[in-house]
């Protein structure tokens, strides 16, 4: 009996440890034509197409926040990751506003959220993108 008790934290930490978020990117089923809004490390499957796409982080977001007047609107650029079938993951840089071509597809960076406000800084995991692809025949 004492045996049991000693095993239940045991258990306890192992279980946290293959819940705790640092593994596989969490996947999200995503349809062609239509909007997907990604958190970093978060996967789009576009299936039965094969495509999957990963958004990696920000690489660059020199956007105007909202609070201030600029001459230049700036950008933000994102880094995806993205793979068709089980071919080697390939890696793309796109701004908001832009395409990449992806084997077949057209992968459109339709959005980076939230906006830039001058009084406080977005950390990494703030950030989401809404990607939408399509066929490029």
């Amino acid at each position: 009996m004492k045996y049991h008790h000693a095993l239940v934290p045991l258990l306890l930490a192992v279980a946290l440890v293959a819940c705790k978020s640092g593994g596989a990117a969490a996947s999200r089923a995503a349809s062609l034509d239509q909007e997907i809004q990604l958190a970093p490390r978060q996967q789009a499957v576009f299936e039965p197409h094969g495509l999957t796409v990963e958004f990696v982080r920000v690489v660059e977001d020199s956007r105007c926040p909202t609070d201030l007047t600029c001459v230049w609107a700036g950008e933000v650029k994102v880094q995806l990751s993205t793979r068709i079938d089980v071919a080697a993951a390939e890696q793309h840089e796109i701004t908001a506003g832009q395409h990449a071509t992806v084997g077949e597809f057209q992968l459109f960076v339709v959005k980076v959220e939230p906006e830039r406000v001058s009084t406080r800084e977005i950390s990494a995991d703030e950030y989401r993108v809404t990607l939408k692809a399509s066929t490029s025949k």
